[in-house]
């Protein structure tokens, strides 16, 4: 057996999938394929070529945040539901 195998099945095993024997060949067998796709694409020599951050020209603009001390009333006013000091928010999970 392969050291890529053994490596592959170690990690199966670490993450705790839980994968049938078979789903675990087909998963193998497609993570296979994805290293054979991507082998040409890694090969390209990028020495000196600057890596590109954003697909587009634009600039982040970041303001600096700091604190403070709101009006409880306006707090109150902007919150759909406020009791007691605290925002309360619809259940997501039931």
């Amino acid at each position: 057996m392969s050291d890529v195998k053994v490596g592959f099945e170690k990690a199966v095993k670490t993450a705790k999938l839980g994968l049938p024997e078979d789903e675990q060949d087909r998963l193998y067998q497609q993570l296979g394929a994805l290293l054979n796709w991507l082998e040409p694409l890694l090969a390209v020599d990028t020495t000196g070529v600057e890596p590109i951050l954003l697909g587009h020209n634009s600039v982040n603009v970041l303001r600096e945040d700091f604190a403070h001390k709101g009006v409880m009333a306006e707090l109150q006013e902007a919150a759909p539901e406020f009791d007691q000091g605290f925002y309360m928010v619809p259940p997501i999970i039931e």
